[in-house]
């Protein structure tokens, strides 16, 4: 059994984090932690996704104070969001961003050439 704390924020929780304007960091933040023991350690079966692949992109809020680390999934247009408290150099928790339900993305553009 992992003695890492696994913390699945709520989209209010999530939210929170979220200070506009986001910046993407991706090319040139450093690794605040290393995240990935934490994330081999989640049950991608309560997590309901069949895999993780890549750091997509790391975004920094605002204030500065939460790095959110986005990793694909096997799961269509749904992406595993680790939120680093970069203040606390710790994982604030996680969150599964389904980018269908959040942005409207349903992939309806995709049809059949008649």
């Amino acid at each position: 059994m992992s003695s890492l704390i696994h913390r699945r924020l709520s989209e209010e929780e999530f939210r929170a984090c979220c200070v506009s304007p986001m910046k993407d960091v991706t090319a040139s933040a450093g690794a605040a932690i290393d995240i990935w023991p934490y994330v081999d350690s989640l049950d991608l079966d309560d997590l309901a996704i069949p895999s993780l692949n890549e750091v997509h992109y790391v975004y920094r809020d605002a204030a500065e104070r939460f790095d959110q680390v986005l990793i694909g999934t096997g799961r269509f247009n749904t992406l595993l969001v680790v939120v680093v408290d970069l203040r606390e150099s710790t994982i604030f928790g996680h969150f599964l961003l389904d980018l269908s339900d959040a942005y409207g993305a349903t992939g309806a553009h995709l049809r059949p050439v008649p």
